[in-house]
């Protein structure tokens, strides 16, 4: 239970002994947890960059054993201008938040923010998922010399096997990364959705 909460239990008491805190008192309350929040949102997105910028970076040794098509590559990088943008928007959304002197206005903007993330987490999934899949295909017919040969030598029956024990890794991945996600952000959500019901309280 944080300030604010142990607070509001003391306001509903009637013979709380703490003197009741006006509107403007509880809205600013509300609004630097909210900034704070949204914060460490944009914090986590630029950490989660600079990991991803490294590893393309650098580059892992798997990679110089497996010869992968060059449009995989380019897909790849596709995904880094998008982040981008979701990052542009954490910031532009925090200095909104920050700067709001209106409950309405800041309930706007923590929709917006929370809006802003899911659509952030389900891109990540999405494009995440589709190159893992891609990339582990290639890798086992790489393994296999070849995309060429494995077709040749591989029948119907390892072919559908092959399939499904990628879509099997694929869908084991992703829920990996969105239990990451979950305790990153989604503990974050929570709390703007908390702030969310409280300003709506305030508000009628």
């Amino acid at each position: 239970m944080d300030r604010l909460d142990l607070l509001k239990k003391d306001w509903d008491n009637s013979d709380s002994k703490y003197p009741k805190l006006s509107y403007d008192e509880i809205y600013k309350m509300i609004l630097k947890k909210s900034s704070s929040i949204v914060k460490w949102i944009f914090i986590i997105s630029l950490i989660e960059l600079s990991l991803g910028l490294i590893l393309a970076i650098l580059n892992p040794s798997f990679e110089h054993k497996i010869e992968y098509p060059k449009w995989l590559d380019t897909f790849s990088y596709l995904m880094f201008p998008v982040i981008f943008y979701f990052i542009y928007l954490f910031h532009k959304n925090y200095k909104k938040i920050s700067a709001t002197d209106n409950a309405k206005v800041l309930m706007q903007n923590i929709l917006r923010t929370r809006k802003t993330v899911r659509y952030y987490i389900l891109f990540n999934l999405i494009f995440g998922g589709i190159f893992f899949a891609v990339a582990s295909f290639i890798a086992y017919t790489q393994l296999e010399g070849g995309i060429a040969a494995f077709n040749e030598a591989t029948s119907t029956t390892k072919y559908v096997v092959v399939i499904i024990v990628i879509l099997f890794v694929t869908i084991l991945f992703l829920g990996i990364i969105y239990g990451i996600y979950y305790l990153l952000y989604g503990i974050l959500l929570k709390r703007l959705k908390r702030n969310y019901a409280e300003l709506k309280k305030l508000e009628d």
